[in-house]
């Protein structure tokens, strides 16, 4: 599988990134941002960040911001410190962007393999700590960064292939994978003042070898999630971890066999777990986004929140879901328009998000300000942040919504 952040089937290199469409609902809404991919959310769910014709990020008062770089991968808990990849010359390296320019992180070795330095996958809460996959020559292996140490590769327990996808906030654990002597990715688990590595599913049923990926942990790793590739299909696709609980498997949508499937994040109680799976190969692979919850089960997301009223646009198939903020109410990723190349960058707000949209400037007061901009944005604006009720126009019923939060967020 394909890393959740990097789900990237197409070059960006001619994409335009469009302001959000928005479609709300009682505190719940869909905002389409364009081509692109939305790749993750902060903790806090004020900041997303993602790719397109380069780095962005996106809020709900201030919307796309282009930041650059080749594109940005993982946001700290507070959306201010950004990680991604950024052009070094002619070659690609795995960054950080920190007070408005980026920083490169280089290669694990003297030389990358082929236009590759390194590729950034995670982010801790507090930005001082980055994950990824760096090259030595084209030696693959994750590795950890920081600005004390720099790149440095984690431990492994074979001699392959490695990544680290994921870190918790908190920066004691990050999950990836390490490759298997037959070449089979198997679900890896470093953690420890030496982050020692330990392979999550070696053991289960019909999974000697504990074959799959981690994908996403939350701030302190208690829970982890990802993706299994076992031989039973009980023990197939997407699993949480929950500490002291052992692994569980959450299923697929009811009624589809998915070539595969996966859980790429949680939320920090682990009560809202999102994902994918993909019927099909190539460019006739059909993608579904998910969404777990105890109450559901394995559900599409487009039907979870079209139970909220929540309309996403009618040919906009969403097809993974990147990212969910500590709270579960922030969820970003991808879709497509008609053909699978065709992607789009979209965010998704449940109801407990944003509990003032009328905040168009994000200062935590809905007042004066943002009764101006939405005034300045007056008539047909599609896209428009001030258009509060996603109708494409700005008029009286989002001057209504305004008035109706008026004062502190929150």
């Amino acid at each position: 599988m394909t890393h959740p952040r990097r789900l990237l089937i197409a070059s960006f290199a001619s994409s335009t990134l469009l302001g959000g469409a928005g479609f709300a609902n009682a505190g719940a809404s869909f905002h389409s941002l364009g081509q692109g991919i939305a790749s993750a959310v902060s903790g806090d769910g004020s900041t997303v960040v993602g790719a397109g014709n380069g780095g962005f990020i996106w809020t709900l008062g201030g919307g796309l911001v282009p930041i650059g770089g080749v594109g940005a991968q993982a946001v700290s808990q507070d959306g201010s410190i950004v990680a991604g990849d950024v052009n070094v010359g002619s070659f690609v390296s795995a960054g950080r962007y920190v007070g408005g320019s980026w920083t490169d992180f280089g290669a694990l070795g003297p030389a990358g393999c082929d236009a590759s330095l390194s590729s950034t996958y995670g982010i801790s809460g507090d930005g001082s700590i980055v994950v990824g996959l760096g090259w030595n020559g084209c030696a693959a292996k994750a590795f950890r960064w920081t600005e004390a140490t720099g790149m440095v590769a984690l431990p492994q327990m074979g001699s392959g292939s490695t990544r680290a996808n994921a870190i918790s906030a908190d920066g004691s654990f990050i999950g990836g994978w390490d490759e298997g002597s037959g070449g089979g990715r198997r679900a890896a688990l470093w953690s420890g003042e030496m982050f020692v590595e330990t392979l999550l599913l070696a053991g289960e049923p019909g999974n000697a070898a504990g074959e799959g990926e981690i994908n996403g942990l939350n701030s302190d790793g208690s829970i982890i999630v990802g993706q299994a590739n076992s031989a039973l299909s009980a023990t197939r696709g997407p699993f949480v971890r929950r500490a002291g609980e052992g692994i569980s498997y959450l299923g697929d949508i009811p009624g589809t066999a998915p070539n595969v499937s996966g859980a790429l994040d949680t939320s920090d109680d682990g009560s809202v777990i999102v994902g994918f799976q993909r019927e099909g190969f190539g460019g006739f692979a059909v993608f579904d986004a998910t969404i777990w919850t105890e109450s559901t089960g394995t559900v599409r997301l487009s039907d979870y929140l079209a139970g909220l009223g929540v309309a996403v646009p009618p040919t906009l198939q969403l097809a993974a879901a990147l990212s969910v903020s500590d709270d579960g109410t922030v969820i970003s990723g991808w879709g497509y328009s008609g053909f699978i190349f065709n992607q789009i960058a979209w965010v998704a707000t449940l109801p407990g998000a944003a509990p003032c949209g009328g905040d168009l400037n994000g200062d935590g007061l809905v007042d004066g300000a943002d009764m101006g901009a939405l005034l300045a944005a007056w008539g047909p604006c599609a896209g428009c942040a001030a258009d509060l009720d996603g109708d494409g126009v700005v008029d009286g019923a989002d001057m209504g919504i305004l008035l109706a939060a008026w004062g502190a967020c929150g």
